[in-house]
């Protein structure tokens, strides 16, 4: 015969219903383990079983692809750099390299030296114009005393400085007058100063200590040589 519940195990029913009942709403399932003993009693142990769909714990990953998460890691164009949205790191990546090659490009060819304006050049035609150029008579033979390239300049040392006309050498002793209170280093007070256009090109390249002929002028500046060319 069985023996009548007691108001014990009327409240150990009534839990265990409870817990079922719990682990029923939160998804799990329940299972129950025990062993009977005489006398009716028996000992029941609960494992509770998280349902399939619930996360389980686990190291949390601080990135995730661009598919998962919508975040994605660019390698491309500006090296790594974490962007929003799937796609997005490629993108950003082209566009950070063509502004990279824009400015590259811009850089490029600045300070390098174009030399001098062309002999047709209007800009030698405006020198000559602001400095009040006059023509003298005359040839008169010499050397090249120095001629800078890459500016289109340089001077000519007469053979016979006296032989000049008394415009020219009155124009050189002023000029160098001038030259020497600006604090300027005047290397031989008889140079003529010349311009590219004022040689044939038919002589260039223009050499150190070569034989030429010309003819001199006077300006607002003092006195140089023109037309001139070879004496060889």
């Amino acid at each position: 015969a069985r023996a009548p519940p007691t108001a014990h195990t009327s409240d150990a029913l009534a839990a265990h219903r409870f817990e079922r009942r719990l682990v029923s709403a939160m998804g799990g399932s329940f299972v129950s383990k025990g062993k009977g003993k005489a006398g009716g009693k028996s000992k029941t142990s609960s494992v509770v079983r998280s349902a399939p769909w619930v996360k389980q714990g686990g190291p949390i990953k601080a990135w995730s692809s661009g598919a998962t998460s919508g975040k994605s890691f660019s390698s491309k164009g500006s090296g790594k750099s974490p962007v929003q949205g799937k796609g997005k790191g490629k993108t950003t990546g082209k566009t950070f390299g063509k502004t990279l090659g824009k400015v590259k490009g811009k850089g490029k060819g600045k300070g390098k030296k174009k030399g001098p304006a062309a002999f047709d050049s209007e800009f030698w035609v405006r020198k000559q114009e602001e400095e009040g150029r006059t023509e003298l008579t005359g040839i008169y033979t010499g050397t090249i005393a120095k001629y800078v390239f890459k500016q289109g300049w340089g001077f000519i040392l007469p053979d016979d400085p006296e032989s000049l006309p008394a415009k020219a050498k009155q124009a050189l002793k002023k000029a160098h007058a001038q030259a020497e209170a600006d604090g300027k280093n005047v290397s031989d007070p008889n140079w003529l100063y010349f311009r590219k256009p004022d040689v044939d090109r038919e002589i260039f390249p223009l050499k150190d200590d070569m034989a030429v002929t010309f003819e001199v002028y006077v300006d607002n500046k003092g006195a140089g040589a023109t037309n001139i060319a070879s004496a060889e």
